[in-house]
């Protein structure tokens, strides 16, 4: 605490209207004085009680928006970890779901609904593609293997269907 602030809290500061008001008091009291002899002589109370005026209104002055207060910036800062928690709940939750999922054998899809096993490859035969559904593979009729051994041009015509 300063010098000044210890004789402001001693002393009452007058406002700047009422130093005005003794100014023009003591002018009119004292006739024979000049109005700089005057100003000279309420200079310091003026200015002081300027000073006094300018401090009362900055301490009544709210803060600027760019500037939150201690409130504002606390209850931010527990929306933004309530909002954290809810987002690695969320997290944790959906993880907790896929693997939910994958022990049942559901895919978990974008699309949002669920795709049936698709059929396995099972290979190639007689120039066609073949799938099955619980995997396997293509074998040729053994008939048909007999007949191509014995009889290459009746196979032939068979299979060219």
């Amino acid at each position: 605490m300063g010098l000044r602030d210890l004789l402001d809290s001693i002393l009452p500061v007058d406002t700047p209207e009422e130093v005005k008001k003794k100014m023009v008091e003591y002018g009119r009291k004292n006739p024979d004085l000049s109005e700089s002899q005057i100003l000279d002589k309420f200079s310091g109370s003026m200015s002081r009680a300027k000073k006094a005026a300018a401090k009362k209104a900055l301490k009544d002055m709210p803060l600027p928006k760019s500037k939150p207060t201690k409130e504002e910036r606390k209850k931010a800062a527990d929306d933004a970890k309530a909002e954290a928690l809810m987002t690695s709940l969320e997290k944790r939750a959906s993880k907790e779901i896929s693997a939910e999922r994958e022990k049942l054998g559901l895919k978990n899809n974008k699309g949002g609904y669920i795709k049936k096993t698709q059929m396995a490859y099972g290979g190639m035969a007689n120039g066609k593609k073949h799938m099955y559904a619980a995997g396997g593979s293509v074998t040729e009729n053994p008939g048909l293997k007999a007949l191509k051994k014995a009889s290459p041009q009746a196979y032939n015509k068979i299979m060219s269907k």
